[in-house]
Formats: C-alpha cells, sequence, structure tokens
C-alpha cells in the first residue's frame, strides 16, 4: 500500500509566472515554492504557497498540489498539475488550478518546468497563469 524506499523520496520546485487576467487586463507576476512527497517517479503530492496569484499581489495562496507526469517521452514529459485551497487576503476565499507543464530533464534529480494553468476562484472569474521553474528531486 505505501511505495517503497527506493522509489519514495522528496521534492521541491520554485516557479516564477505571470497571471492574465479575464480578458487579458493587467496582468500581474507571482512566484510559488511546492515541497512534494514523491510516490514515485510518476506522482508527487505536497503544499504549495508563495504570492501574487488570485488577481492581487498580496493574496498568499495555501494550497494542496498534485504533479503527475505522463509516461510519455524520455527527456521532454508532459504533466498533469492541480491545486486547490485557500487564498490569505483582505478575505479568505477558495482557489483552484489544473494544466499542464512540460518536464525537461536535466539529469536524474533536477527538471526545467514549462506551462501554463487555468486558475478559478470563488469570487470572480478566473485567469490563465504562465509559468516556468524548477524541480530538485532527492
Amino acid at each position: 500500500m505505501f511505495p517503497s524506499a527506493v522509489s519514495a523520496g522528496l521534492a521541491f520546485s520554485g516557479n516564477l509566472g505571470v497571471q492574465a487576467h479575464p480578458n487579458f487586463s493587467s496582468p500581474g507576476f507571482g512566484y510559488n515554492f511546492t515541497a512534494y512527497y514523491k510516490f514515485d517517479d510518476q506522482i508527487l503530492l505536497g503544499v504549495q504557497s508563495g504570492q501574487g496569484v488570485a488577481g492581487k499581489a498580496s493574496a498568499i495562496p495555501v494550497l494542496g498540489a498534485l504533479y503527475a507526469r505522463l509516461p510519455l517521452g524520455r527527456v521532454i514529459m508532459p504533466v498533469f498539475t492541480a491545486e486547490c485551497g485557500t487564498v490569505l487576503a483582505d478575505s479568505s476565499r477558495f482557489l483552484w488550478r489544473a494544466g499542464g507543464l512540460f518536464d525537461i530533464r536535466n539529469g536524474r534529480r533536477s527538471s526545467l518546468l514549462l506551462g501554463s494553468e487555468y486558475e478559478g476562484h470563488s469570487k470572480g472569474r478566473g485567469g490563465l497563469v504562465f509559468r516556468g521553474g524548477l524541480l530538485i528531486e532527492f
């Protein structure tokens, strides 16, 4: 039921990105950091936080995150991502994201990340988030 010690481990990612609001008005920059538990080389579950998302530069999300590599390719792999949680800002609200990335392997323990997600929240319409970053695995 639990993964073996050989495949289990930890991974960390850091991303920088830009958020396009509905109608592509007033895009904003943001960043996030994620700590993952690796079930195997394909599935990672973790906790994510950062700043500058959900339409406000002062918004700080706390999200549960899923990172699922699809078994296609060897150096460049498509990835499905999903996050959901709450945003700590003027008032707390629900936030979710779903999208995909390209995981560009730099070797066994690191990858460059490039992709986009749709971000939705309980107050107002969502928008697209474009991001790039680095994933380090232990």
